[in-house]
């Protein structure tokens, strides 16, 4: 395994090994860059194999985790090699029109030299597409050696296993899989109802089996990290959808409502432009208390979007019970942390607000309107809005002590 300072001397010996992009651009080949793709780096404030730091790479400017045909390794290893030809390879995934129109292309890729003019320039308004300038701040780094770099002297180095094991969980696209076999699942299980026992028990064995699948990628992310798999949006979605998928296992009245919700949070991680590189802990997530309060309030919002489908009294109870208590073991949390039991931040607010709302079915003996089921039905889904809020407005609109979760 190449380790180091060695990594310095193979970087250099590829210049005699390398091929030609369409575009002009020199490539380093193939067999070569298979060769360092174990290679341990340091990369954000862990260490990995270099498969990981080209992947978060290419998916960072690309969106995809390589590029026409080259391998991950291939493009970051080119880009640090020869970032002026480079420079003029059109990569950088462009989603806004407007970005398109100031910079002056019409593809949905740009170079990296369309985004300044002939004086060096940047064309766009620094701060006001806070994506693109991540995406052109990653490459320079990469220009300049400091997107990965060799493990220092005196760093030991991670066991073969955890490098074996996290070059196959990036292999796997676990949500993917997920999502599409939770919908197809969903469908069978609305298309087989009143079929035989046998059809039954095969949807049954299915769902066991993706279950075991999502348990298997949690343990891999725990494995691979060191720490519950708890600490930003994707690992929360994942922990949503197997709250989910454990419970289509244990009810087959509600396996429909649960294989959809856990086909939609897969979903929203895979397309929602959420990160699910593995980091390292920063230090106010090194508590006993995260385990207990996230997984307790994933739970509750599991139960919450179950209620978008049935309106229970049972579940909403029970619902409201898992959101009390995360509620309250955060605010022990806080207090270890922060020194006081309530912050008023934003997502605490929102908590308590979603605690509130749901809370009010249960007074349907003095609000008459709510004793009709379809009435209840109508509240439930609107009140879902504020664990919308929550979970993605509190985190990606008004930041607060809670913004670390992204």
């Amino acid at each position: 395994m190449v380790r180091r300072n060695s990594l310095h001397t193979i970087l250099l010996l590829w210049l005699l090994t390398i091929s030609v992009t369409a575009s002009g651009a020199r490539v380093v080949e193939r067999a070569q860059a298979d060769s360092m793709r174990s290679a341990q780096v340091s990369y954000n404030g862990r260490i990995c194999p270099l498969n990981t730091a080209a992947r978060q790479f290419c998916l960072k400017i690309t969106g995809k985790s390589s590029w026409q045909g080259l391998t991950p390794e291939q493009v970051i290893l080119s880009w640090a090699l020869y970032p002026e030809e480079w420079k003029d390879v059109a990569m950088i995934k462009i989603k806004k029109a407007e970005v398109r129109r100031l910079i002056g292309v019409d593809d949905k890729y740009a170079r990296f030299a369309d985004f300044f003019d002939s004086k060096g320039n940047y064309k766009l308004t620094p701060d006001k597409f806070p994506d693109i300038d991540e995406r052109l701040s990653i490459i320079v780094l990469a220009t300049r050696g400091a997107f990965f770099s060799p493990l220092p002297e005196g760093v030991t180095p991670i066991s073969d296993s955890k490098i074996k094991a996290e070059l196959f969980y990036n292999s796997v696209g676990w949500d993917t899989i997920l999502f599409i076999a939770c919908f197809t699942l969903a469908l069978l299980t609305f298309f087989l109802q009143g079929r035989s026992r046998l059809w039954r028990l095969i949807l049954t064995i299915a769902v066991i089996l993706l279950t075991l699948m999502l348990v298997g990628s949690l343990a891999l992310r725990w494995y691979i990290s060191g720490h519950l798999p708890l600490s930003n949006t994707y690992e929360t979605l994942q922990v949503i959808a197997l709250t989910a998928l454990i419970i289509a296992c244990c009810s087959s009245k509600l396996r429909m409502a649960a294989m959809l919700v856990g086909g939609a949070t897969s979903l929203v991680a895979h397309i929602g432009a959420l990160d699910p590189q593995i980091t390292a802990l920063i230090p106010i997530l090194q508590s006993p208390w995260l385990s207990s309060h996230v997984s307790t309030i994933m739970i509750a919002y599991c139960l919450f979007a179950l209620l978008l489908f049935r309106a229970s009294k049972t579940m909403l109870l029970w619902a409201e019970i898992m959101l009390g208590i995360g509620i309250v073991l955060g605010s022990i949390w806080a207090k270890t942390a922060w020194g006081a039991y309530w912050q008023w931040d934003p997502k605490e607010n929102w908590a308590a607000i979603s605690f509130l709302i749901y809370l009010v079915p249960f007074f349907d003996r003095w609000i008459p309107w709510l004793r009709n089921e379809k009435h209840l039905q109508l509240y439930l889904r609107l009140a879902f809005l504020s664990i919308l809020m929550t979970y993605f407005g509190c985190n990606y609109l008004l930041g607060g002590l809670h913004s670390y979760a992204n």
